[in-house]
This record gives structure tokens, sequence and C-alpha cells, in this order.
């Protein structure tokens, strides 16, 4: 049960270092306390109001890195499966069920934070903000640079704000996906694993093209335009944060009834 454990998503995420890295990392602090670790992300989503309750209950890392990602976990096996069960509960009305398809697994992970942490409760885990493990992609702007160890002669990506190299790359929301699709070509890693883009290309992906290609003109002009909805949804969180809800798809689809109503 103490056993280090790595849970990430499978669409969107990519191992860049080696498993004995891994345990080395969780064999040394900070990891290497009993509490299991989730990735940190700038965004608190899906429900942007849960920022600042977060900010009152898990002290400030420091970094921007501080909302809990439900798509990568780390920690001991043991303490693991219990938050996993903890999670689960309350949630489904025997151990049978599945988790209820209508129910946000990142939006439970927050909840739980919340419950625990607002009567007084240690937090039940504890957030990567050094994205020592764990670096999320979703962001407006590249916050890492590469570089090539020269003892592995494989690219790393390196956090240029805590110069962490982490071990997963995470390639969430949508501007994540565009960084992780270039990630896929620049850090070689069909090369790294033995693929070839034909090997490949029968398969249905979710970027903005087939792992190792370059996207044309046109793709590149729809995915760029996902880096100013990064900057809409920044606002939205600004807002929230002040107690102030504002959603311009909804100002939007309001307007366009009240001028068709005319």
């Amino acid at each position: 049960t103490t056993d280090p454990v790595l849970l990430i998503d499978g669409w969107d995420c990519a191992i860049i270092g080696s498993a004995e890295e891994f345990k080395e990392k969780m064999a040394k602090p900070p990891f290497s306390c009993s509490e299991p670790w989730y990735a940190g992300e700038r965004i608190c989503g899906p429900d942007f109001f849960k920022a600042s309750r977060i900010n009152a209950v898990y002290d400030d890392p420091g970094t921007p890195w501080k909302y809990p990602n439900a798509g990568c976990m780390a920690g001991r096996a043991g303490p693991v499966l219990e938050l996993i069960d903890a999670l689960l509960l309350g949630v489904r009305q025997s151990d049978d069920e599945p988790f209820p398809e209508d129910m946000n697994d990142q939006g439970r992970l927050h909840e739980y934070l919340l419950e625990l942490g607002e009567r007084g409760d240690p937090a039940p885990y504890f957030v990567d903000s050094r994205c020592g493990i764990f670096q999320c992609l979703y962001e407006a702007e590249p916050q890492w640079h590469m570089e090539t160890p020269p003892e592995t002669l494989l690219p790393r990506l390196r956090n240029s704000l805590t110069g962490e190299t982490p071990i997963v790359l995470h390639g969430n929301g949508h501007t994540g996906r565009w960084f992780l699709c270039n990630l896929w070509r620049d850090m070689n890693f069909l090369e790294r694993v033995g693929l070839t883009k034909e090997e490949l290309a029968h398969l249905p992906h979710d970027g903005p093209v087939p792992p190792g290609t370059v996207p044309d003109e046109a793709t590149e002009r729809n995915w760029l335009a996902t880096f100013q909805l990064y900057r809409i949804i920044e606002q939205q969180m600004a807002y929230a944060r002040v107690g102030i809800e504002w959603d311009p798809w909804k100002e939007a689809e309001a307007k366009m009834k009240q001028q068709s109503g005319r």
C-alpha cells in the first residue's frame, strides 16, 4: 500500500520522465508525505466561484498553479485508494454503481476539498503547484521552455518559474491541446516510442491534427481563436472572485433573442 502510483487521463497526457525518476521524486519532500497529490492549474474550473473559497482553505503556494486538476494524480497506493473511495462516497447509491455520468469529476474534487477545509479539517490532498511531477498546459502562453539534458539526449520541459522538470504533461483545455500538439513534434514523442505518423493515421485523435503532423493555415487560425477564449475565461474568473457572474455567451444569446422578437 506504500508503493507510489500514478493515475492520469489516458487521452491528453504524455509521460516524458522515467519510472525511476518518478519513484525518486516520490521518495523526497514534498512528495514523500502520505497524502496524494494532484496536478495544479491556473484556472479554477468548472466553477469559477469556488476559486475564492479554495484560496481561503488552501494556503497560497506562491505560484499560479494553485487549483486542483482531476486529470493527474500521484501518491501511495493505500491513501490514493482511500481518497478515491471518499470522493465516491455520497455520489453513488451503492458500491456497484459507476460514477454518475452527469457529474463532473473535477467539480467533485473541489467540493471535497471545500467540505473538509471549511469545517477546519486538514486538506485531503495536496496540489503540485510547483509542477514537480505534473505540468498542465492550459495557458495563454508557454510557462515552460524546452531543453535537452546531456545525459539523456531527449528533450524535456522545464517550468520557467519554478525550475522544475515535470514528468507528466497534461494537454488540458483548448490551448493545452494546441501546445501538446506542437510538443508531439518538438519533443520527438513518436521517435521515443518507435512509432511513425503513418502507423497512427487511422486512429481518432483529440488534438488539432494527428500526432506528429503539422497543422495547415486554416487549422492554425481556428485553434488560435481558442487563445481568445482563454482570455475571456480569465476575465470570467476574475469577476467570479468578487462575486460577479459574467457570461458573454448568455448575454449574446439574450441579445439575439431580444432582437429577433422585435
